[in-house]
């Protein structure tokens, strides 16, 4: 089987993790992945590269249409030759689907006699409103709607919030299946000695408890939130520091070191960017923090339950029904809420956090695991091919 997936990027955000995870677990099943993104040549690509993926960079700019880019992907589409089609993301989902069907046009009027793939359309988002940071993704997602009785075969969303919301946004019921995120446990797991080995690199003492957060620089994830509680558990517990790490988190987003100045926090916060290898920092954590005020699955969160690490999050999405009983939601855009949840984790004896962070691997192990996710991709992919051969074969 090959799979061609179109995206609109490629950073080491949440739904690209989950495309880069399903290419390597399904490494060794005879299967054939050919990722497709928009934009430039991002971080994940040469990791899906090592991974066994034909990788092709299409360079349009973000938010900028672009007749070449367009006509380039219908090519690539055509001479891939895919057996399913699956893309990702607002953007990915209305070009990869309006460039196959383009393809298939243009193949029949060829003459040839090659069936079109399945199209399965990936949704990683559930405020349709905080996804549209700009008019352009805006009208992209409406048009995301309008056209999904016709244009995908089928639509995967990674929860069931997602679901509902998008369905409430307009987009077709029948074509929408729920197939959660899915970690790797052998990547993301707990690591003792990494508590150790994250002081010393920020230049900590052994006790100093680290409350950390990752993920890019977004309005949708409400950083302002998570400063403003962070000045309130710093009253509570001042030994307490905090990490932010992730694409704009760093000393040169001029916004953000203002929004940390002026919340009078900078000598408990440290701002560390983008990370080649997240886990490593993550398992060093005593806490870790979603502060969203929209998410659909948020990765970030099992991605720490992985390692061991009790979560306080913001009750966005499915992150209640990730979290299960081992971490504390929040209400979203409530500060002294989430820092009154982050000063009960970090008052618990160690013992108490320790217990809690175990049961968290261990909910993940059962439930959320990207072996289990693959194969709901596997059964979505066999399930939307048998559907469009009968649909062909009635008269």
């Amino acid at each position: 089987m090959k799979v061609v997936h179109v995206i609109t990027a490629l950073p080491a955000d949440g739904a690209e993790m989950q495309l880069y995870r399903l290419v390597r677990v399904s490494q060794g099943e005879g299967v054939k992945h050919a990722v497709i993104s928009m934009s430039s040549d991002d971080t994940l690509a040469a990791r899906l590269r090592e991974a066994g993926a034909d990788v092709r960079i299409l360079g349009m700019r973000r938010g900028v249409p672009a007749p070449t880019g367009f006509v380039k992907l219908v090519r690539w589409l055509d001479e891939l030759q895919p057996d399913v089609v699956q893309s990702w993301l607002y953007h990915g989902d209305l070009m990869g689907g309006l460039a196959l069907h383009t393809a298939n046009a243009i193949r029949k009027m060829r003459g040839s006699r090659l069936r079109r793939p399945p199209l399965v359309w990936g949704i990683h988002h559930t405020d349709l409103r905080s996804t549209g940071s700009n008019r352009m993704t805006r009208w992209v997602t409406k048009a995301c709607a309008l056209l999904s009785r016709q244009v995908p075969d089928s639509i995967v969303c990674c929860g069931e919030a997602a679901r509902r919301a998008h369905i409430a946004g307009g987009y077709f019921p029948e074509k929408m299946t729920v197939i959660p995120n899915g970690f790797e446990l052998n990547v993301f797991r707990p690591m003792h000695e990494a508590r150790g080995a994250l002081r010393e690199q920020i230049g900590l003492g052994d006790d100093a408890l680290i409350v950390g957060i990752v993920g890019r620089y977004h309005p949708v994830k409400d950083h302002s939130n998570f400063i403003s509680a962070m000045r309130i558990v710093v009253q509570i517990v001042p030994q307490c520091r905090f990490i932010m790490a992730g694409r704009g988190l760093d000393d040169e987003n001029r916004e953000l070191v203002k929004l940390v100045r002026d919340a009078e926090i900078g000598h408990a916060c440290t701002l560390l960017g983008p990370l080649q290898q997240p886990e490593t920092m993550v398992a060093g954590l005593d806490v870790f923090c979603l502060s969203s005020r929209s998410e659909g699955m948020p990765t970030v969160i099992g991605e720490a339950m992985a390692c061991g690490v009790p979560c306080v999050a913001t009750d966005v999405g499915d992150t209640a029904l990730l979290i299960g009983d081992t971490g504390t939601v929040v209400p979203p855009e409530d500060a002294q809420a989430l820092a009154g949840a982050l000063i009960d984790m970090l008052t618990l004896p160690y013992e108490l956090r320790a217990k809690k962070g175990a049961a968290a691997r261990d909910r993940i192990e059962r439930l959320f695991s990207i072996e289990a996710s693959w194969r709901g991709y596997k059964e979505i992919y066999a399930q939307t091919d048998a559907t469009l051969r009968k649909r062909r074969q009635s008269p």
